[in-house]
C-alpha cells in the first residue's frame, strides 16, 4: 500500500500518529499484544503513512541470493503481523506460509488473506521457544521483529534451530544505535563466529521509513538494514 494513496483528515492523521508513536514505546507484553489486537484494522494504512516498506526491502534483497525449489519452500514469517511478507514472498514464487504472532487479531487479517496454510498465536522469548520440529523451514523471515519492541535480542539461536540446514534467515533492521542493537550484532556476530550460520547479503538502505515524532511525521527518513544468513 502506497502512502501516496492514503488521504487522511487531521483527526485521523492524530490517531495515526498516536499508533506510530505507540508501536515504539516500552510496553508490557500483555499491553503490547492490547494494543496490536486494537490496531490490527488499521496497521497497514498507518504504517504507509510513514511510508514502511521494510517487507519490500526484505523481499528484494533476499531474492536474488535465495536458490532452491521455491514452489515448495517452506518459509516461517515471524511476528507475522497482517501479512505483508507473505504478499511479498508469493510475488516471488514462494506458495508455503506459517505464520507466527502474539496478536489475535493480526493474525485475523492476515488469515483473510489465504496466503498461510498455518497460523499460530505465539510470543517468542528466550525461555519460551517456538512450538516448531528443529530444522522444519527452508526460509524463516523475520521482518521488524528484531526491535526492542518486539523480539528479545537473544532469541536468534531459536531461530536458527528451526531453520533447516542449508535454509536461509532473511531479517530487517533500523539502523539506530542503541544497547538492543548491539547486543543484537553481538549476537549475530557470535553465531557467526561459532560456525552456525553465515552471512550471505548485507544491504544498507538509506531512505527506510519517515521518523514520527510527537507533533508528526518528519521529512527525514531513518535508515535501515536487510541481513540475509545461510544455516550452516
Amino acid at each position: 500500500m502506497s502512502a501516496a494513496k492514503v488521504k487522511h483528515s487531521g483527526t485521523v492523521m492524530s490517531a495515526t500518529i498516536k499508533n506510530l508513536l505507540t508501536s515504539y514505546s516500552s510496553l508490557e507484553t500483555d499491553e503490547r499484544v492490547k494494543f496490536y489486537d486494537s490496531w490490527a484494522q488499521d496497521y497497514e494504512q498507518d504504517m504507509s503513512v510513514m511510508d514502511y516498506q521494510a517487507p519490500k526491502f526484505g523481499a528484494e534483497t533476499l531474492d536474488p541470493v535465495y536458490v532452491g525449489d521455491r514452489e515448495n519452500a517452506l518459509v516461517l514469517d515471524v511476528p507475522c503481523g497482517t501479512g505483508l511478507v507473505a504478499e511479498m514472498l508469493q510475488e516471488m514464487g514462494f506458495k508455503n506460509f506459517h505464520g507466527i504472532d502474539g496478536s489475535e487479531r493480526m493474525l485475523k487479517m492476515a488469515e483473510s488473506k489465504g496466503l498461510y496454510q498455518k497460523l499460530t498465536r505465539w510470543i517468542l522469548t528466550s525461555d519460551k521457544p517456538l512450538p516448531t520440529e528443529p530444522g522444519s523451514y527452508d526460509l524463516v523471515m523475520v521482518v521488524g521483529g528484531l526491535s526492542k519492541q518486539h523480539l528479545p535480542w537473544d532469541t536468534l539461536p531459536e531461530i536458527l534451530r528451526v531453520t533447516k540446514s542449508g535454509g536461509f534467515i532473511c531479517f530487517t533492521l533500523r539502523a539506530e544505535e542503541s544497547d538492543h542493537r548491539s547486543k543484537l550484532l553481538a549476537s549475530i556476530q557470535e553465531l557467526v563466529s561459532r560456525g552456525l550460520w553465515e552471512k550471505v547479503v548485507e544491504r544498507y538502505v538509506e531512505k527506510w521509513q519517515k521518523e514520527v515524532l510527537k507533533t508528526g511525521l518528519a521529512e527525514e527518513y531513518a535508515d535501515g538494514v536487510v541481513g540475509v544468513y545461510r544455516k550452516i
